[in-house]
């Protein structure tokens, strides 16, 4: 009788209460400034995968088909440059095997040639510096269309708001897992990760996630340790034991 009773307690002292929370709580920022064409309001409360707000990027759109067609051009006059350029080293290689021309002409010809060869570098920085700019600018276009995958906790702005970089867009939980965070006392920290964890007196797929070295703040006793694992309800109060 005086086991059983022993077991009781020793198990109650071994117990620890949490409140199930999501993997993860995060803040979805605007990274860039504009006026608000869509929110998805109706995904509030609810997981969503895809776009939830749409800044204003109709300017953006016609740059980007403006460079888009410069970037067109500017490749063809690569490809015309770079014949040319053939052609003007295959004229001063011809002047310099032939002794009727003087050494003015084959130079007159080398310059032609060496100037025909800068065009073509030049078209090739040029393009370069297009490209770089149809990317940051596909970039900015797609931080206008903010897209999350999560629970939509809350949603931060309207329809017509304009907003700034850093501008609180929305709340979003990651629900993939779950998580318990529990205060152990240091005296019972030893082997702890080779502990089972049982949840409510069944034992469960969760495992220590993160352990604080340092006393928690609040209490100073013991370590601060974090759980994940799947199967629990969010919200929720549960019981746990981490056993042998």
């Amino acid at each position: 009788m005086r086991r059983v009773i022993f077991v009781l307690i020793f198990s109650f002292l071994s117990a620890y209460q949490a409140q199930v929370k999501p993997f993860d709580t995060y803040n979805v920022t605007s990274s860039v400034a504009g006026k608000i064409l869509e929110v998805k309001k109706d995904k509030e409360a609810t997981f969503y995968k895809g776009v939830l707000v749409k800044i204003d990027d109709k300017q953006d759109l016609i740059d980007l088909k403006n460079l888009n067609f410069q970037i067109k051009l500017t490749k063809e006059e690569i490809k015309n440059q770079e014949e040319v350029v053939k052609k003007k080293k295959a004229i001063y290689e011809k002047y310099m095997r032939l002794k009727t021309k003087s050494q003015e002409a084959k130079n007159l010809k080398f310059y032609d040639y060496i100037n025909a060869k800068n065009q073509l570098i030049s078209l090739k920085s040029k393009l370069s510096d297009l490209i770089a700019k149809k990317d940051k600018l596909k970039d900015v276009i797609d931080k206008k269309n903010i897209k999350i995958e999560g629970y939509v906790e809350s949603i931060k702005v309207k329809k017509g708001e304009y907003v700034s970089p850093g501008k609180l867009i929305a709340i979003v939980d990651d629900l993939s897992k779950e998580k318990l965070t529990i205060y152990v006392p240091i005296d019972k920290m030893e082997n702890i990760k080779n502990l089972r964890v049982y949840i409510n007196g069944k034992e469960s797929n969760f495992k220590i996630y993160k352990i604080w070295k340092t006393p928690d703040s609040k209490f100073i006793t013991s370590y601060k340790v974090e759980l994940i694992g799947n199967g629990l309800k969010v919200g929720e109060i549960v019981r746990v034991e981490l056993r042998n």
